[in-house]
């Protein structure tokens, strides 16, 4: 087997596009506040699986270079994905763009990847998906990548002082990925070495989240995810969000990716994300009020994240989920009773 050296900020190759992605709010348990939309498939494919709407996404990041050896100065990525209930699963599709051309770190040269994915709720509790991925990269010359994700989530509920407690695991990049064969020579994580398969074959990510505190009016959580690219490195990643009215998020986000920080690839200041949520009405609209869908909500976001020491990303996000949540509960008719 090759040894593990892909380029720098490979592992995170379709985690650059969103600002939720940035600031460690796309964690595989939902992030610390939980919120799952159509690029939720990109850490766990099982994640949509309690979905009630149908969930439109955009999101676009400027990543910029301060490194003199880079021609390159500007980069960016950028994602679209769509989620879709039905009444056996949940559908979710997904396509991200990457053009990162930086000679220093994150010499990703240009690729488009997506996803496709099912999820199902097992239980009240039980969550599993699974997705199919693929891509095409050139740049550095022609490659493709095709494979194959697993996922579950474990909603336990309130756990000691924790509230909404739960846990997942999803195993991805099964297949083959992308790798340095036919392409021009540029160097990974170790710059003595050119660069390898990326991202890492049987990526596993285990996580936990939970809310400190959680009423009507605020809310306070965190996200610890481990990160295992082909059994040769480890990535932990922490989220820490606080909630207003459910309408006003902040999202701040910290990465430490051992392989890279050992090979002085590093950057500490943590990452951070704006998203607000408001409703809107379309009136006058028959197909909209067929579906249910007079009255909808759309989420803005912003962030930023500084990716290593002279390498800079910000981000933008729109997303608009179609109609509005069902939190009535169920009402039971007992046959034969008086009214």
């Amino acid at each position: 087997a090759s040894a593990y050296n892909p380029p720098v900020g490979a592992e995170d190759m379709c985690l650059l596009s969103s600002p939720r992605a940035l600031s460690g709010g796309l964690s595989v348990t939902g992030g610390a506040i939980f919120a799952a939309g159509a690029e939720s498939i990109v850490v766990n494919p099982a994640l949509t699986a309690s979905s009630q709407r149908t969930n439109l996404h955009f999101g676009y990041t400027l990543l910029a270079t301060g490194n003199d050896v880079d021609e390159d100065k500007i980069g960016t990525a950028v994602q679209s994905a769509i989620m879709i209930p039905f009444k056996l699963y949940v559908f979710s599709g997904y396509v991200n763009g990457t053009f990162a051309n930086f000679n220093e770190e994150m010499y990703l040269g240009n690729s488009v990847n997506g996803k496709i994915g099912l999820s199902k709720e097992i239980t009240d509790k039980l969550n599993v998906g699974a997705s199919v991925s693929g891509g095409a990269a050139w740049k550095h010359g022609n490659d493709w990548a095709l494979g194959f994700n697993l996922g579950f989530l474990y909603n336990y509920g309130n756990l000691g002082f924790l509230r909404n407690f739960r846990y997942g695991a999803s195993v991805l990049n099964l297949g083959k990925n992308y790798n340095n064969s036919n392409q021009l020579l540029r160097p990974g994580i170790n710059k003595e070495s050119n660069a390898g398969e990326y991202p890492g074959l049987a990526t596993i990510k285990l996580g936990a989240a939970g809310s400190f505190v959680k009423n009507d009016n605020f809310e306070l959580g965190a996200a610890l995810d481990f990160t295992v690219p082909a059994f040769q490195n480890l990535i932990v990643d922490m989220n820490l969000q606080a909630g207003i009215k459910n309408m006003l998020f902040l999202s701040i986000g910290e990465k430490f990716n051992v392989r890279e920080t050992i090979e002085g690839h590093k950057a500490f200041i943590p990452s951070v994300g704006l998203i607000f949520n408001f409703t809107f009405d379309v009136k006058n609209n028959e197909y909209f009020a067929k579906k249910d869908w007079s009255q909808s909500e759309m989420i803005i976001s912003a962030g930023y994240k500084n990716m290593y020491d002279k390498v800079n990303a910000i981000s933008a996000g729109l997303d608009v989920n179609l109609g509005m949540k069902d939190t009535s509960a169920p009402e039971i008719i007992l046959i034969g009773m008086d009214e």
